[in-house]
């Protein structure tokens, strides 16, 4: 095959593979944006290469209202010819001794402030924004713009963590957007006995992300060491013909990465369980790879843990203890937080509540 051909036969397999990346479409965008906006979260709290790992966490989009109608933008757009909806950021409970009736945070729309929003013991947290921006066919635009997207992400969490610094607060998702104030008061209506419930059980906790890595040199070398397998399979190499090593020597590649795999699983559900002891509620979140993590090492634990103020101290010793254990193996630990409960809460999150914002 001369190389014009061989040329014409790669264009031609790129294509195709294009073409199916295509097809895949919505479901890999969703993906992506939710784990666009948890490398964000990572980001803020690490406070560096902020441009360079814009791709993590849970947008999701079907969050989103769409826009409307005519006679709707007429109803509540009071003089404003674009149209505005109602961002919902989070419930809190009413607190008299911590009341929150001015908010000096800007929202994410820096042209409407956040305000509240009470009823029967619970308020939402919520600001403006305009429909020319948030509107379905708009936002689906800029949700593939990185910069608008990490923007309003950061106005987001910053509005989430300055009530979360002295208050308990059930987040609701990336861009929860009602068509009117009237719909978010129905939500608050038909779920207050469930967010009351959940504040309740939240109360006095956070949520802090642990993530485990795994340098795979390392981990190897290691294996090489302490595996009784393959000490069994190199010293059978060693006494065997050079045909009969070749194929040994297979073998001993294949079991170094059914070790080094086996060891990874003991090391991550092993920290999970100690962890999760130390803490009220535990989950495991989808692994990252190493495009969106910006780290070199292979994750092998991405759990979210639910810890009660009084116990933060004895979930750190906990890790601590685990990072000593296996950080000869090549493991490191890294802890994030304190973060809104996003992983422990079903109001405000669930498909009941997205529904029902869509009918607003």
């Amino acid at each position: 095959m001369d190389k014009k051909t061989n040329d014409d036969v790669q264009r031609s397999t790129f294509n195709v593979q294009r073409f199916d990346q295509a097809r895949a479409g919505q479901a890999e965008r969703e993906e992506q944006v939710r784990q666009e906006i948890e490398a964000l979260r990572r980001k803020i709290a690490e406070n560096e290469r902020l441009l360079s790992q814009v791709k993590a966490s849970p947008i999701e989009t079907e969050e989103v209202q769409e826009p409307p109608a005519t006679s709707d933008v007429q109803r509540f757009a009071e003089g404003d010819a674009e149209g505005y909806g109602y961002y919902v950021y989070g419930i809190v409970a009413s607190d008299s001794s911590q009341p929150i009736e001015w908010f000096s945070e800007k929202g994410v729309h820096p042209a409407y402030p956040v305000y509240i929003l009470p009823y029967r013991g619970i308020q939402a947290i919520v600001s403006r924004v305009p429909l020319q921006e948030f509107g379905q066919e708009a936002l689906e635009a800029n949700l593939n713009d990185i910069k608008w997207l990490e923007a309003k992400v950061r106005a987001h969490q910053r509005v989430l963590e300055t009530v979360l610094a002295s208050r308990t607060i059930i987040p609701m998702r990336f861009c929860t957007i009602y068509r009117s104030e009237s719909g978010v008061q129905e939500t608050l209506t038909r779920y207050h006995d469930d967010f009351l419930n959940t504040l309740a059980r939240l109360e006095g906790k956070h949520e802090w992300g642990i993530k485990i890595y795994c340098d795979r040199e390392t981990l190897a070398q290691k294996v090489g060491e302490i595996s009784d397998k393959v000490t069994e399979l190199k010293a059978e190499i060693a006494t065997k013909s050079s045909g009969m090593a070749y194929f040994l020597k297979k073998r001993l590649e294949q079991t170094i990465v059914e070790e080094m795999e086996r060891v990874s699983d003991e090391c991550a559900q092993g920290s999970h369980d100690r962890l999760s002891s130390n803490a009220e509620e535990a989950v495991i979140n989808p692994l990252q790879n190493k495009e969106i993590t910006g780290r070199q090492g292979t994750m092998i634990l991405n759990g979210a843990y639910l810890v009660a103020e009084r116990q933060l101290t004895a979930f750190r010793a906990e890790l601590a203890s685990l990072e000593k254990a296996h950080n000869d193996l090549g493991f490191s630990y890294e802890m994030t937080g304190p973060w809104p409960p996003y992983n422990f809460v079903a109001i405000g999150v669930g498909e009941s509540v997205t529904d029902d914002s869509a009918n607003g």
